[in-house]
């Protein structure tokens, strides 16, 4: 059956089917030829694997994160960033890192991202002197801290597949997204030096301490979630209810948003978050038919029995997930691959949350590499320039971010520094 179901899947894909229905028509077909099983297992397994209360914060943390957005926070945002490191070498592409960071925060998607700062930063980058494909690559590698900081939609759909703690996770996003941040200000550094790109006078005491009380209301939504979660006052999902209705407060009240605004970002929350759903869907109907079948422990078991050094084993997994992040995107690969990994993890001892950030961050690397590129597609249809003109400075900034990933694969301390910090 593994293999009609592979098969199938490779053959859909080749189609031009998404992913989604993908994987779950190669299931349907899977099981088709094998007969074993009642199809109407399929929508049972599929119901199942939705009937989840923590994923009723996917599409909270999406529609909290579109409000602050129209509510113009991003402005605020970047006027921070400036005060804080527009000094630098590198000038506003050090600001475009600093407030992806910073808005990696509220939105917790790398689309997002990329979308709400690149368009805002990639023109006036351009005009200080950086070429338009420099100016899309910072951005789309930046965008890439959106599911790494929290709160984070990829961090909300592995606890649910996974049984770990949501605010757990929250916090190990936190070392790996501060270590991601400081290379990619490393690496705008260096090319700002070589290009002589415009810097910005250092602010004042009392630019900055302005800067920041006008970011204020963007700052204070993050802290309320993680730091509620963490504490344990409530639940990831109630934290998705607490951070609309802050934002709801703000861009109404404050902001003066019209509700026309609101509406139509209440419709795109809730298609982006159909979409994701449908892929999980999908994903759980693939994912049962290969635990049923027991290959994860038959991998588990292979690569033990070729190594049992784990960081062998760690080192293996790592290029897996960098080809994998190639041809798929990193949601539907996260949750074809868990079931997978997770009993290798089991049997190698690995800490469980600091594999999730090493498997969600290779996975990410993904949106950076063609086929699939999506960060780098956005960031370039931002910024008026070919995809192909931006594969010559995304080579050395890929190259980077991936040497950040083994990093963190071989010293857990990174991911594990903030969760051991709270106790959790």
């Amino acid at each position: 059956m593994v293999w009609t179901l592979v098969i199938a899947l490779v053959a859909f894909i080749a189609l031009g089917m998404p992913i989604a229905f993908s994987m779950g028509l190669a299931a349907v077909v899977a099981l088709a030829v094998d007969g074993s099983v009642p199809m109407l297992v399929l929508p049972q397994k599929m119901y199942s694997s939705l009937d989840s209360f923590p994923l009723l914060a996917i599409p909270l943390f999406i529609l909290a994160g579109a409000l602050m957005n129209i509510s113009g926070i991003t402005d605020r945002l970047v006027v921070l960033s400036r005060s804080l490191v527009g000094h630098l070498r590198g000038g506003l592409g050090q600001v475009t890192v600093l407030t992806s960071l910073l808005f990696s925060t509220i939105s917790g998607s790398a689309a997002a991202s990329a979308a709400a700062v690149g368009a805002m930063m990639i023109p006036q980058m351009a005009q200080d002197g950086y070429r338009k494909e420099d100016a899309a690559v910072i951005t789309a590698a930046s965008a890439i801290l959106g599911p790494v900081i929290p709160p984070s939609v990829v961090m909300v759909i592995y606890a649910s597949m996974t049984g770990l703690s949501v605010g757990t996770l929250f916090l190990a996003g936190i070392g790996p997204g501060l270590l991601i941040a400081l290379v990619l200000m490393l690496g705008v550094f260096i090319i700002g030096s070589r290009a002589g790109i415009r810097t910005y006078p250092r602010a004042t005491c009392r630019e900055g301490a302005a800067a920041f009380i006008h970011a204020l209301p963007a700052l204070i939504m993050p802290a309320i979630i993680v730091g509620g979660i963490v504490s344990g006052i409530f639940t990831a999902t109630e934290a998705g209810v607490i951070a609309v209705a802050y934002a709801a407060i703000f861009a109404v009240l404050i902001k003066r948003t019209k509700f026309s605004h609101l509406a139509r970002n209440v419709t795109e929350a809730a298609t982006v978050s159909s979409s994701i759903l449908v892929i999980l869907g999908g994903a759980a109907l693939f994912g049962w038919i290969v635990a049923r079948e027991g290959v994860p422990v038959m991998i588990a078991a292979w690569l033990q029995g070729m190594t049992g050094d784990p960081l062998i084993a760690m080192t293996l997994i790592v290029l897996v997930l960098l080809v994998v992040g190639i041809f798929i995107e990193p949601i539907p690969a996260l949750i074809m691959l868990v079931p997978v990994l997770q009993p290798i993890a089991d049997a190698y001892a690995f800490d469980p949350y600091h594999f999730a950030m090493v498997v969600t961050f290779g996975l990410l690397l993904g949106s950076l590499t063609p086929p699939v590129a999506v960060l780098v597609l956005i960031a370039c249809k931002i910024a008026d320039v070919p995809v192909n003109r931006a594969n010559g400075p995304l080579i050395p900034m890929f190259s980077v971010l991936v040497g950040v990933l083994f990093l963190m694969a071989y010293v857990p301390f990174i991911s594990l520094v903030f969760p051991n910090l709270f106790g959790s």
